[in-house]
């Protein structure tokens, strides 16, 4: 198989053009502490290690502190 770069990248900016990337938000938690770049929340009894998280005013964080009642993000 030969392909062309111009082909593969034209074709990659079709697909994202496309692309619907829609975010379900299936929890909600309560943010019980903020400090030395992380927020402790309560509430969240699914997530992930990893995971997407998104916190007030448009921030973003990663869930990586998985505790049985709190999750550091």
């Amino acid at each position: 198989m030969n392909f062309k770069t111009d082909e593969i990248v034209s074709l990659l900016k079709e697909q994202m053009k496309a692309f619907d990337a829609d975010i379900d938000i299936s929890e909600v938690g309560e943010v019980t502490y903020v400090g030395d770049g992380v927020a402790r929340i309560n509430g969240l009894e699914n997530v992930m290690s990893s995971e997407l998280v998104e916190l007030p005013n448009d921030i973003f964080g990663m869930a990586l502190n998985l505790e049985d009642e709190i999750v550091g993000v």
